[in-house]
């Protein structure tokens, strides 16, 4: 995302917040769930109203916590992503206060990591030459961002609407992992016929941040079911330093007016402290 592009416009004062380890919303069909997010952006500004081109605002600090009371119109960035606006809700200076933010701006979900660190992801823009958007998965503290993978992420294929996927982050054991501090799974997901819903793993070892392999499932109402899944070292059969992605496909057969399993696949993966690489 070009947020430079909306912060020069801006008049940008910057004031800290203090962070919390709260747990935070996911991102559900346009809105936050318990209607609350974080700050995603380093060159975030919340406005007074609702236009690129407004003229007053405040930074904010990444991590920054946000009530969001509202969504609204969509509007596009100069890069050409497509976005909504949130009406949000913070605190400064003892006070109440109330402004606008752009949907790049802010984390479709976040997971406290200890003290003030943070992960967050967000899309941060569309690449209109490849017609793809863009992502990036980061790890924030105090207002600077220690690590960042940037990727392009599973979308419906239409850049003329903001991102429909839903996300969600949730933490995994990380134990039988060598130096993998936390273990993220971020979800995408659209629950819709045809459409991959994926599961992408992260690790964060405290100074580096890592993607890992991701598992898909997909299906087909009354034709096909495709579902992969993690085992992890903790899980039962798990071995120590590595991922198996177990598949399963089952498709409908009228005979027996059933789905009948049709296939299983089985790819593991291996963590050398660095990467994951497959035994393939």
């Amino acid at each position: 995302m070009n947020t430079n592009v909306i912060s020069m416009k801006l008049i940008a004062i910057s004031f800290v917040l203090i962070f919390s380890s709260a747990a935070h919303g996911d991102y559900w069909y346009g809105d936050f769930t318990d209607d609350r997010t974080v700050v995603f952006s380093n060159t975030a500004v919340i406005l007074s109203y609702p236009d690129i081109d407004c003229s007053q605002g405040f930074r904010l600090p990444m991590g920054t916590e946000l009530d969001i009371t509202e969504s609204m119109g969509k509007d596009t960035l100069p890069d050409g992503m497509p976005f909504y606006w949130y009406e949000a809700v913070f605190e400064y200076d003892g006070n109440e206060c109330t402004g606008y933010i752009p949907g790049p701006d802010l984390a479709m979900t976040s997971l406290a990591l200890g003290g003030d660190t943070l992960f967050v992801f967000t899309v941060t823009g569309f690449n209109p030459e490849e017609h793809c958007f863009i992502a990036a998965a980061r790890i924030i503290s105090s207002d600077e961002i220690l690590a960042e993978q940037v990727f392009r992420p599973v979308s419906a294929g239409s850049g003329q609407s903001p991102y429909s996927y839903c996300i969600r982050g949730m933490e995994l054991q990380p134990d039988g992992f060598a130096e993998i501090v936390n273990l993220i799974e971020l979800s995408f997901i659209y629950e819709a016929c045809g459409y991959e819903n994926r599961d992408v793993l992260f690790a964060w070892t405290g100074t580096d941040l890592y993607m890992g392999p991701h598992a898909s499932s997909q299906f087909d109402a009354g034709c096909y079911h495709f579902n992969e899944t993690f085992v992890l070292p903790s899980d039962s059969g798990g071995v120590d330093n590595e991922v198996t992605i177990e598949g399963i496909l089952e498709e409908w057969e009228d005979n027996s007016d059933d789905y009948v399993e049709t296939q299983r696949t089985s790819i593991t993966y291996i963590w050398n402290g660095e990467a994951f690489v497959s035994e393939e």
